[in-house]
């Protein structure tokens, strides 16, 4: 019998942990699975053996804030893990996070493989990451075809897996549904996206309220909805409650997601996993972010590519226009927004690219990327 442990502490890994086990169960029906992850783990029958509130951390300013609660939630996991006895640990994104669970795998005695799964993408910046990582997992899992020769020229053997974010069909909601249920009758739909960590909510709360407030007054016919990952539902409320204007989007719960995206002429998103989403759905969308002041100090002069979305670096163009730190604010998210609602043969340009390049993204060979994941654990542990 295997034993498999996933750790995932972020709500998009989260997602990926449980189509990981899924695979793993079908591939294998003897494999044995524990885990540390959230809500998507939990209803595949894999409960947390951690709390893994606050773990979602992004930036350095953020990060020294957190860094004894960090440290002692790493000592928790390494912990757990060993414990169980798995032959395998799947470490799934959150390079900080992670990396320090893998070093203190290795100080207390586990013996099993230390996999992890999505590599930090040194092509973009801090390219000594790849050594780091080889030092102290045994496999890496990666989703990039590109990413390989940064980690095996320091040993580390690599799998390229394809991108799990593709698996997914996300043209399968049921617009007319969402539509019936809140009387949107023929109303423009945009949707919000606010992100998956509290930061990011704080950050974007503001300048989202400005977008919405101004679009509502130039485009009476507008409706905006939202489907808010499990992750931050207390932080969005929160947000919605210190600002009325957030009010005037209608809030679902993150399961809703496919069927807001399938109503939705626009979308306004957070920067992440999210946007790959949309895009693969084929909504024109306007992508925003903000870091602490610090942390966009020291990412200006590190980030390589000209994009923040994956979707635009694999295309090398804004395929969703990108507004960071100052432009990410009311008036020029609400512009963006507002141009593809009176361009309907723009809006429609902008779908069609977006889904040429989502295929192209995807796993070529007719099988999911977490169907590979799994695959490639199950032979490394043969």
């Amino acid at each position: 019998m295997t034993k498999v442990f996933i750790l995932a502490v972020e709500n998009s890994a989260d997602h990926l942990g449980a189509q990981l086990a899924q695979h793993l169960r079908m591939q294998d029906k003897t494999v044995k699975l524990a885990g540390i992850g959230g809500s998507a783990m939990r209803a595949i029958g894999i409960p947390s053996q951690m709390d893994i509130s606050g773990l979602a951390i992004l930036g350095f300013t953020e990060g020294l804030r957190s860094y004894p609660h960090i440290l002692r939630k790493v000592k928790e996991a390494a912990q757990r893990i060993l414990e169980s006895g798995a032959d395998a640990a799947i470490l799934i994104d959150s390079w900080g996070f992670m990396v320090r669970v893998a070093q203190r795998l290795k100080k207390i005695g586990y013996k099993g493989q230390v996999i992890k799964y999505l590599a930090p993408q040194v092509w973009a910046m801090r390219e000594g990451r790849a050594k780091i990582l080889a030092r102290h997992v045994d496999q890496l899992l990666t989703i990039h075809s590109f990413d390989a020769p940064y980690f095996e020229r320091h040993g580390l053997p690599v799998h390229y897996v394809g991108n799990p974010v593709f698996d997914t069909d996300y043209r399968s909601g049921d617009a007319k549904a969402l539509c019936r249920e809140y009387g949107l009758g023929d109303k423009d739909i945009v949707a919000v996206f606010f992100g998956s960590r509290p930061s990011e909510i704080a950050r974007l709360a503001k300048p989202f309220a400005d977008a919405v407030t101004q679009l509502r007054h130039s485009h009476p016919n507008v409706a905006f909805i939202s489907a808010v990952s499990s992750s931050v539902t207390k932080e969005v409320s929160g947000a919605a409650g210190a600002d009325l204007r957030l009010q005037d989007i209608i809030l679902l719960p993150e399961n809703r997601k496919l069927d807001v995206m399938a109503c939705a002429k626009a979308a306004l998103a957070c920067s992440g996993t999210m946007t790959s989403q949309l895009a693969a759905a084929g909504v024109p969308s306007v992508v925003a972010y903000k870091l602490a002041p610090l942390t966009y100090f020291a990412a200006k002069r590190l980030y390589k590519p000209k994009f923040i979305s994956i979707v635009n670096i694999a295309a090398n163009q804004a395929l969703m226009p990108e507004f960071m730190q100052t432009d990410a604010n009311g008036p020029q998210l609400a512009a963006a927004l507002a141009y593809y609602l009176d361009h309907p043969d723009k809006r429609k340009s902008a779908a069609r690219a977006l889904s040429q390049q989502t295929a192209k993204m995807r796993a070529q060979d007719g099988e999911s990327a977490s169907a590979q994941a799994a695959r490639a654990i199950l032979n490394i542990l043969k």
